[in-house]
């Protein structure tokens, strides 16, 4: 999936783009960056993860984006970082 923006290669047909948020696409990777270590299955406090603060450096990080769009970076963040440790 190389560029999700264009066309369909099987059908040459042009994809749809069915996100309702763009400007998050293009913070994705610095909240990738920024709570990597709040998912680091090594790193944890007395025993347990450290996930629940990954939204609170979210919340810091980009004080502009509503409560919703925190909701919905922090999903895809946490679906990443999941994957991601699978690939390990």
């Amino acid at each position: 999936m190389d560029n999700p923006d264009s066309t369909n290669a099987a059908a040459g047909t042009p994809v749809q783009e069915r996100r309702a948020n763009p400007e998050l696409r293009l913070i994705f990777d610095h909240a990738c960056e920024i709570t990597a270590p709040f998912f680091d299955a090594t790193q944890s406090w007395g025993g347990s993860s450290l996930t629940m603060y990954a939204r609170q450096a979210l919340r810091e990080a980009f004080p502009a984006l509503s409560q919703q769009e925190i909701a919905i970076l922090y999903s895809g963040v946490a679906r990443h970082h999941r994957v991601a440790a699978t690939k390990i």
